[in-house]
């Protein structure tokens, strides 16, 4: 067997191939491009593993039985990595090359087991030898090789053109990268180089560049790969140093008392425990020297992460977070969606049009919040169009994502929910965001998610308080109406058993008075007939007393129909035609103190009562409006239906009552008027009838502007 850099070079391949292999198949792919992207790395596998054994030349086969084995993986290598593309791209068409290649791969596997290719292949002093048959095989073979592999770069050209999400462009110029790189090594077999397998070794880095596409759908940063490469570049010399020289003392000055293993034991667990904390240190050490201005954007980032749970207005929140976010990521679009249990709404945004984004929002059953409330990972905007969750996006949503111009969407999870989306758009670079800034914009989102649920919590606190509040003066306002309600309940009930008390003495006074005064009536004719030549002068005393006879019976009466408790007769009555009725007997009253009669009459159901009864409360109060204006005016009469009663307003202009003698009014023989000119009881009578069935009267009333009295009846 033969160990040098020529079996050297495959073995590390089929080490390298292998572990790909393995991590991709623990990851367990779902995806067709992963799948076969499996069976790539297997023909590596298979031509790494050739080539090894056949530069090694073990007991076991043959150099010449290993050449044929390697040729298996390599014949399969270029019509898989052509499938690949065409699962990556999504081409459906063009299906025949898929077939030639299958039915080119069979020709040349029975062709390379016949012996059709290498005559003779050994192993000379560690140099590996071989004989080719030049025939229509070996051409064939190369032919398909080139054809597979230019086949697929042409694919990804084209598709590279069409595309102009950054993101999807750049993931094809990986690829593109991967087929020059299999390309150089194919070359180096033309070369002096081609006794050394550094094809195999070329296709490494291109099986390294296609697993990161295909496992993590991101791409690598040059800035990152810088940075971490010289952290651990500083951090390996820098232990190394330490090591070597601190062995080389101690093992000076400890020579025969410790033994040099122990030592070195002692000071690999040192290593172990700084080596995180030096790692971090000079990460940051190296940040500030060569990137600077990102490590201070970075650092205001992690600063507003630490202080925003401590943000409590929700409009306050979504606008520094998205300021901090646009500042630090170098971007002048960024929105906020919050859930509103029914959608998606625009919370904060920046650089965005007011009044779209004031319109903007996802409906709960969009398929992109769905993939982000399943996934809960950052999706990038070249995504959208591969993964096939979210195919069914409608095109409206899709004309909306490309106006926002996003880039990013970080979702907002909290209790294994989805209660929002940070969407970022393009960089003012162009560039395509670090795998970093991912995981910084990660960070961000858990503790933003925190954040704004405390928010949103705080606001419904906040909301619940001012609803209590408005509750309790609703309620104070409600128990002061219903007191004041009740009072007034109170002083009707005293008033109606006032009025009661009055009624019965107002009957039995009036009952005394009218004998005696049926008497002075009697001798008053009498003496009026035997007094013929009676003087002029007494005469007019006659006609005094007479009139004042009069005015005491029907002052009488008046308290006789006050006191009245007797049954009486009652029949449907309709308001509206008794109305007209009492206005047709006050009319040229009316007309002779100018005022202006105004009439909204609604149809209303009949009430039962006494016909009478009621047009003498009518008339009551249409002579005291009447009365209530002597220098003209406008009369309102009013009538409307509400909840089973019958309302009737009755409003002047007239002179108005004070406030001190709105709850007089309706007491028995209570006048404004002078001596002589009213009895008092006229408003005390209305008020007992409206009673008697079951109704109620209000006054409203303002001195100098008018009175409007209030009566509501139930209909029948």
């Amino acid at each position: 067997m033969f160990w040098n850099i020529s079996s050297i070079i495959p073995l590390s391949a089929f080490a390298a191939y292998s572990l790909l292999l393995s991590i991709v198949i623990w990851r367990n792919p779902d995806t067709k491009p992963a799948r076969i992207f499996i069976l790539y790395l297997a023909s590596m596998v298979i031509w790494s593993l050739g080539s090894f054994l056949m530069h090694l030349d073990p007991p076991l086969g043959t150099p010449l039985f290993w050449n044929r084995f390697m040729v298996v993986g390599a014949f399969a290598m270029p019509i898989i990595f052509y499938s690949f593309v065409r699962s990556f791209l999504e081409i459906r068409k063009q299906k025949i090359w898929l077939y030639l290649g299958a039915v080119l791969y069979v020709s040349l596997f029975t062709a390379n087991a016949m012996g059709h290719f290498a005559k003779e292949a050994y192993v000379s002093e560690g140099v590996f030898y071989y004989e080719y048959e030049l025939g229509i095989a070996v051409y064939f073979a190369g032919v398909s090789w080139f054809f597979f592999v230019g086949l697929a770069a042409f694919n990804l050209i084209q598709s590279y053109r069409k595309v102009k999400d950054s993101f999807y462009r750049n993931r094809l110029k990986y690829l593109l990268l991967g087929i020059l790189i299999m390309a150089a090594g194919i070359v180096t077999n033309l070369t002096k180089l081609g006794k050394y397998p550094l094809d195999i070794s070329l296709n490494v880095i291109n099986a390294l560049l296609l697993t990161y596409v295909i496992l993590k759908y991101k791409l690598l940063d040059i800035n990152i790969i810088i940075r971490k490469g010289f952290v651990y570049f500083t951090l390996t010399a820098i232990i190394a140093s330490v090591y070597l020289f601190t062995i080389f003392i101690l093992e000076r000055l400890l020579r025969g008392v410790v033994s040099i293993s122990l030592i070195a034991v002692l000071m690999a667990i040192g290593i172990a425990l700084i080596f995180q904390p030096l790692r971090d240190f000079l990460q940051r050490w190296i940040d500030r020297l060569f990137f600077r201005e990102k490590f201070d954007y970075y650092q205001i980032l992690r600063e507003f992460t630490q202080k925003m749970v401590t943000i409590l207005d929700l409009d306050n929140l979504a606008n520094s977070t998205v300021n901090t976010i646009g500042k630090t990521m170098q971007t002048d679009k960024v929105a906020i969606l919050l859930t509103n249990k029914k959608e998606f709404n625009l919370k904060g945004s920046l650089g965005l049009d007011k009044s779209f984004a004031s319109s903007f929002k996802l409906e709960r059953d969009n398929p992109l919040l769905a993939y982000m409330a399943k996934k809960r990972e950052i999706l990038a905007r070249g995504n959208i169009d591969i993964i096939p969750q979210l195919k069914g996006l409608w095109e409206s949503k899709i004309r909306e994502l490309e106006m926002l111009e996003a880039e990013l969407f970080i979702p907002l999870i909290t209790k294994d929910n989805l209660i929002g989306i940070i969407i970022l758009g393009k960089k003012l670079s162009e560039d395509s965001y670090s795998e970093e800034e991912y995981a910084l914009l990660s960070t961000v989102a858990q503790e933003a998610s925190v954040a704004f649920e405390n928010a949103r919590l705080y606001g419904e606190i906040e909301e619940a308080k001012i609803k209590l509040q408005n509750w309790g003066e609703e309620l104070e306002r409600k128990v002061k109406e219903k007191t004041e309600e009740l009072e007034h309940s109170q002083a009707l009930v005293l008033q109606s058993e006032k009025l009661a008390g009055l009624g019965q003495l107002a009957a039995g006074v009036a009952h005394e008075i009218r004998n005696p005064l049926g008497i002075i009536a009697t001798s008053m004719y009498y003496l009026n007939e035997i007094l013929p030549e009676k003087r002029k002068e007494v005469k007019k005393h006659f006609h005094i007393v007479e009139s004042e006879i009069d005015r005491c019976q029907t002052i009488i009466n008046n308290l006789l129909e006050f006191s009245r408790t007797s049954n009486i007769e009652v029949e449907p009555v309709d308001i509206n035609t008794l109305l007209n009725m009492t206005l047709s007997l006050v009319e040229k009253e009316l007309f002779g103190h100018d005022i202006r009669l105004i009439k909204k009459m609604e149809s209303v159901p009949k009430i039962k009562a006494n016909l009478d009864e009621i047009k003498q409360v009518f008339l009551n109060l249409i002579l005291n409006a009447t009365q209530a204006m002597p220098k003209g005016g406008e009369l309102r009469i009013i009538t409307s239906g509400h909840n089973d009663k019958v309302r009737i307003k009755i409003t002047d202009t007239g002179m108005g009552i004070s406030k001190e003698n709105l709850d007089k009014i309706f007491n028995p023989f209570f006048t404004t008027k002078e001596p002589g000119e009213g009895t008092g009881l006229g408003l005390a009578f209305v008020h007992t009838i409206i009673e008697r069935y079951g109704g109620t009267i209000r006054v409203e009333s303002e001195k100098g502007k008018g009175t409007t009295f209030i009566i509501e009846l139930s209909v029948l």
